[in-house]
């Protein structure tokens, strides 16, 4: 019996040094000789039962010769050990299955069920002398980590992760082995009193680490922030992170076996969830959710009463001074305006706008990150971030930057200003409004049209009201008949007879051409340009009613149609313009009349 106590202390170590998580588990590692699907149950326990006998000589064989190995051959041995420790608790674990399936078919299993009893009652006090042990062992090694030099640690940190996964895989293991023990009707009063009381006091050690670890974390966190180049501080800080994601691993274990027991675990799932961040669907209970609120709402509480009147501060300070770059940015407005207006440089009215509101949007950006600094905000790296966002939005603006770019060459070389009539990119009207990006142009009917202007500087722009004064185009024809030299002087008397045409350039007034049906005569006098139409106009109907009153005649296109009708042998013989008969007598009246000649001839009256 005690060689047996012996081999079960060897395979419980081994088995609790890699955790388990559950009976089934224990199932799901069995040996091969797990039961055939075919075996009757009787057969199947008589074989699991030499199994395990089996194994335990093969362990005992083992142990002796690792104990006779050479370092370097042992733990290769050591590793065989846990392989076949592996297969005989998965055996147990399927014999304990086998009992109770057989007791529930009605089947005699009293001899195999006195076997299983025996080894779980005697795994219990084993277990907890092996928590013992490892608990012990932590102690040591962390004791020893203090001891030790920053570069010597880490094989000491493996350790110490390597024996608390260990002590985590063992209470899993216990949990799962007290379960064993219910579903087989044994008392386990005992375990659960040891399980609540260790997994709590774990708990609440775990906790004390995490809370303590977090105030480091952060603290070098801080420091290694400001000595980037300390080497030994991010391993410091690398270290404790280590720890942290140890401890709440740990910890997450230990609450997921505190639920499997029932045990309350509010308090620690809370504190879980604020190292971590991560929300589990055990977060999401109720009790859970009122404590994590009321925890921030005690920490906002207090950090208002502490922070409260000094950020107060701050935001009257940030505000006065946003206020008064304001009123500094108003004023630089009204001084840029005012320079253009008395500088003798001609400046389009999109310049002026563009100064004017470049200096403001100046004058309050360098206020907002002055105001910034007061806050305790580092401005260094939001410009550099600015940077990086400014040409992200750039590569996605690229059609925009186009019209921004064509937007500064329009206003420096400045083809057209607002009030300006201009034809362009297939638009004809007058300039209402500039912009960087676009330019809206009003229409002679009122249509409004807004064109990017890249595509305006991509095309020709005519500028119709570009120059003070215009020449205005006219031609007037007369008949062949008429007389030239009346002509002209009519027309001169009545160019220089208005009162806007300009005497400087002098109008011009010559005989033009001589067309096909009239004689026609250029007329081109100078007025300035708000007067064109005027000019226009005024002329063109003066004309008329002058050549009318001195009966110069205005020749208009004249047309003369022959008719042909065709004989009976195919000739055409004219037909008069007062009778539609044929002259050939032979051609009956009804005959149809051939092709009929058009001819245009546009003479005078």
């Amino acid at each position: 019996m005690h060689r047996d106590r012996n081999l079960i202390v060897v395979v419980l170590a081994v088995v609790l040094s890699v955790g388990f998580f559950g009976p089934n588990a224990w199932a799901q590692q069995g040996s091969p000789s797990a039961t055939p699907a075919k075996q009757s149950l009787e057969a199947a326990a008589a074989q699991l039962i030499a199994s395990i006998k089996e194994k335990r000589q093969e362990i005992e064989k083992l142990r002796e010769q690792t104990a006779a190995a050479a370092s370097e051959d042992r733990a290769a041995l050591e590793g065989r050990v846990e392989e076949k420790a592996l297969e005989m608790i998965g055996d147990v674990q399927a014999l304990s299955d086998n009992v109770l399936a057989r007791e529930e078919k009605g089947l005699d299993a009293e001899a195999d069920r006195e076997q299983v009893e025996a080894m779980v009652q005697e795994l219990g006090p084993l277990v907890r002398k092996y928590l013992g042990k490892l608990n012990a062992t932590l102690g040591d090694l962390k004791d020893e980590l203090q001891e030790t030099a920053l570069e010597n640690r880490p094989g000491i940190e493996d350790r110490v992760a390597d024996i608390e996964g260990r002590i985590d895989g063992t209470f899993r293991a216990y949990v799962a082995l007290e379960q064993t023990k219910e579903s087989l009707g044994l008392d386990v009063a005992d375990d659960r009193q040891y399980l609540s009381k260790t997994l709590s006091d774990r708990a609440e050690l775990l906790s004390g680490r995490i809370t303590a670890e977090k105030k480091q974390v952060a603290v070098l966190r801080s420091r290694a922030k400001a000595a980037r180049d300390n080497t030994e501080l991010a391993t410091e800080l690398e270290t404790k992170k280590n720890d942290l994601d140890q401890n709440t691993a740990s910890l997450g274990s230990t609450i997921q076996l505190m639920d499997t027991l029932g045990l309350d675990s509010a308090q620690y799932k809370q504190l879980l969830f604020e190292a971590t961040g991560e929300i589990t669907t055990d977060i999401l209970s109720g009790e859970v959710l009122v404590g994590l609120a009321k925890r921030w709402a005690n920490d906002g509480l207090e950090w208002l009463k502490t922070n409260g009147p000094r950020l107060f501060l701050k935001g009257i300070l940030f505000l006065l001074i946003l206020l008064a770059f304001r009123i500094l940015a108003r004023a630089a407005r009204r001084l840029v305006k005012k320079s253009i207006h008395a500088s003798t440089l001609q400046v389009s009215q999109l310049l002026e706008r563009t100064a004017v509101s470049v200096t403001g949007t100046v004058v309050m950006i360098f206020g907002f990150l002055v105001a910034l600094s007061q806050l305790g905000v580092e401005v260094g790296p939001m410009l550099a971030g600015l940077g990086v966002a400014g040409f992200i939005v750039g590569f996605a603006l690229q059609d925009t930057l186009g019209n921004f770019a064509s937007g500064v060459m329009i206003l420096l070389y400045r083809p057209y200003d607002v009030g300006d009539l201009i034809e362009t990119a297939g638009a004809f009207g007058k300039v209402s409004d500039m912009s960087l990006v676009a330019t809206t142009i009003l229409t002679l009917d009122h249509q409004t049209l807004v064109v990017p202007n890249s595509k305006i500087w991509g095309d020709v722009i005519k500028n119709v009201t570009a120059q003070q004064v215009r020449r205005v185009d006219m031609i007037f024809g007369i008949s062949y008949s008429g007389d030239i030299p009346q002509t002209e002087r009519v027309l001169q008397e009545i160019v220089l007879g208005h009162d806007k045409v300009l005497d400087d350039p002098a109008p011009m007034i010559k005989l033009h051409s001589l067309g096909e049906s009239s004689v026609d005569f250029i007329v081109r006098p100078w007025a300035k340009t708000g007067d064109y139409w005027d000019v226009y106009w005024d002329i063109t109907r003066e004309v008329k009613m002058r050549f009318d009153a001195e009966g110069i005649s205005i020749p208009f296109p004249q047309r003369d149609i022959h008719l042909f009708a065709a004989d009976q042998t195919g000739h055409r013989h004219a037909v008069g313009p007062d009778r539609s008969r044929a002259e050939d007598r032979d051609q009956s009246p009804g005959q149809e009349i051939g092709r009929a000649d058009e001819e245009d001839d546009e003479r005078p009256d």
